[in-house]
């Protein structure tokens, strides 16, 4: 019976084991930016108001404008949220980069891209019915990128809410 005991020991701890690597994803496939001297992040709003949203309305977005004011290639990478009700994506052209969530949940490799001059949206997504009725009232959250701009490589926007029933 100890023998058996031990034996069961093991095995559960192997597959505890192994379920933490599953888990975790191996390794980090996280964008892995360096700075660019002349590569000039332009966001001259981080902040919206939504004002009174109802519960049940169905999803809300809201474009940040950002540019790249530098006279080289600006990368745009690492896009989290400060919460699961929230999505963030970059739109450049009519093309849209995946959707990504909360910061920890989940890598990228995925970089944008921003030649001189050229402008894109860095795109909030709020859906207020993701926590229930318990959500109502008034919500903050943030989204986030990082960049290859030497003076920005990490912006917040912010936007705000209160959620009606």
């Amino acid at each position: 019976m100890d023998k058996k005991f031990l034996i069961g020991i093991i095995i559960f701890t192997i597959a505890i084991v192994w379920v933490g690597v599953f888990m975790s994803g191996g390794s980090s496939s996280k964008a892995s930016l360096g700075k660019t001297a002349g590569a000039k992040a332009e966001t001259k709003q981080l902040d919206y108001s939504f004002g009174n949203i109802p519960l049940k309305g169905g999803v809300v977005k809201y474009a940040f404008p950002i540019k790249n004011t530098g006279t080289k290639e600006l990368t745009i990478a690492n896009l989290a949220t400060s919460c699961h009700c929230t999505k963030v994506y970059f739109e450049y052209k009519n093309q849209k980069s995946p959707q990504f969530g909360m910061k920890g949940y989940g890598s990228s490799d995925w970089i944008g891209k921003l030649k001189p001059s050229e402008k894109g949206s860095i795109i909030a997504v709020f859906d207020p019915a993701f926590h229930g009725p318990q959500g109502a009232g008034p919500i903050s959250r943030i989204v986030s990128i990082e960049t290859n701009d030497p003076d920005h490589p990490y912006i917040e926007f912010s936007f705000s809410a209160n959620v009606i029933k």
